[in-house]
């Protein structure tokens, strides 16, 4: 089946997780959205990245960026991606299109050393930890912006940050993660507002809720404050963890029905519902 409309996606922490599910999710949708789907994945893990991308479904091509580390600098991460987005709009796919969409998601992050109040913190660990979860996701943002608006035909230009609760509502030992995920909301809220009265522009903060994956267990492990080590072990145990394929799917859900107001914080549980006590 050829479809003249073409979407492009860049799904970064793409090789497990939240980011993998996001992958799988995006493919399986191509053709109901009546759309070719080029996915770009980006990750540090090669060879996963690469069985993520045997898993194509029909009307849609993967491409892998290998090698992917946080901690480098910006432009060794934005460089490579960048460069292979290039690549993709400057194919024969795009070019023939009736009309392209572009999306970024942004999933790549880490969690902070949470057995840490914020008076335990040194200026190493804050530099470091602001360099990988904020610096290279504003650099990046910044130049996929730039980018997207270049294209011709461009139908809509998405950005979709992976947010928390923590962005809007403080928890203790959470300082260095919580504060960087409120940075990245707000950055994304300014380019809504500086882009208000461009229709293709809309940008998104979506909390995927708490969900039932390997950072999950190392917040369970780690975590200095009591009371939410019950919590997030009582969730666990009665099996309340958010699986990543269905939050997957409320996000990208989202993002095909292009309702939401752009520069949002939309939490899983707006959508779904609390769990039952």
């Amino acid at each position: 089946m050829s479809l003249s409309r073409a979407h492009v996606f860049i799904v970064t922490g793409a090789n497990r997780g939240l980011g993998r599910s996001i992958v799988k999710v995006v493919a399986q949708r191509a053709e109901a959205n009546s759309e070719t789907r080029h996915i770009i994945m980006v990750g540090r893990d090669q060879q996963a990245l690469e069985e993520v991308a045997q898993a194509d479904a029909e009307n849609t091509h993967t491409y892998i960026v290998p090698g992917i580390e946080l901690g480098k600098p910006a432009s060794e991460i934005t460089g490579p991606i960048l460069s292979k987005l290039n690549q993709v709009l400057e194919s024969s796919a795009i070019a023939s299109a009736s009309s392209v969409s572009l999306t970024l998601m942004n999933s790549a992050g880490t969690i902070c050393d949470l057995s840490k109040t914020v008076d335990q913190y040194t200026e190493e660990e804050v530099t470091e930890y602001a360099a990988v979860n904020y610096v290279s996701f504003a650099a990046l943002t910044s130049r996929f912006l730039a980018r997207a608006k270049t294209v011709p035909n461009i139908e809509r230009i998405a950005i979709a940050n992976i947010s928390s609760l923590l962005a809007v509502m403080p928890f203790a030992n959470w300082g260095l993660y919580a504060s960087i995920k409120a940075a990245r909301d707000q950055l994304l809220k300014v380019v809504a507002l500086e882009h208000k009265d461009d229709p293709r522009v809309r940008t998104l903060n979506y909390a995927p809720g708490p969900l039932d994956n390997d950072m999950q267990a190392e917040v369970r492990a780690s975590i200095g404050d009591a009371e939410q080590k019950r919590a997030y072990s009582d969730m666990h145990s009665q099996k309340k963890l958010v699986k990543t394929d269905d939050t997957a799917g409320v996000l990208c859900t989202l993002l095909d029905d292009w309702t939401f107001e752009s520069g949002a914080h939309i939490d899983v549980y707006d959508i779904i519902g609390l769990p039952s006590q």
